[in-house]
């Protein structure tokens, strides 16, 4: 656990670990408000605070526009792996095709950031940075297995096919 001091430390730093962050605001509901406001607070970390957040949080994050709604609605469970073996069998027959065949998108970001960077980093930093000013790269931050969980969430949030192949790929 997060302590006071550190967490009143960690949401007033500018540079603070998005990591650190979303425990902080996990493990003190409190903080969401300022952690929420903080540069470093991503799209789905902002997502979960303004639906899970205490009220201060959500209506701060309400005032620069951020609801549950703004982000697609409330978070839905995954389906269970006995509703998964319930599904058709030409729909489960296609799954595995679109496992199979990933193509390598092309890196079209003036940061330098590569797909081999965003298929093997283990820096969560870097990830989350590749996740935010190269869009282009998003499927292959879904593949790696480094990425951290509230990033796969968000990714998976976003709809995009590419990506939710990638992430069927993980399990």
């Amino acid at each position: 656990m997060v302590d006071y001091d550190a967490a009143v430390a960690a949401v007033q730093d500018p540079n603070a670990d998005p990591i650190l962050l979303a425990k902080i605001a996990y493990e003190n509901p409190e903080f969401g408000a300022n952690v929420a406001v903080n540069p470093r607070c991503y799209p789905g970390l902002k997502r979960w605070i303004a639906e899970f957040g205490d009220d201060r949080a959500r209506e701060t994050l309400a005032q620069y526009g951020f609801t549950a709604e703004a982000f697609g609605g409330p978070v839905q469970d995954q389906e269970a792996p006995a509703q998964a073996a319930q599904q058709p069998a030409a729909k489960q027959a296609q799954q595995p095709a679109a496992q199979a065949a990933f193509e390598e998108p092309v890196a079209t970001n003036p940061y330098g950031f590569t797909a081999e960077q965003a298929l093997t980093t283990t820096d969560q930093m870097q990830i989350a940075q590749i996740a935010q000013y190269a869009p282009e790269l998003r499927a292959c931050i879904a593949r790696n297995p480094n990425t951290y969980p509230a990033l796969i969430e968000w990714l998976g949030q976003l709809g995009d096919p590419a990506i939710n192949a990638a992430l069927a790929s993980r399990q």
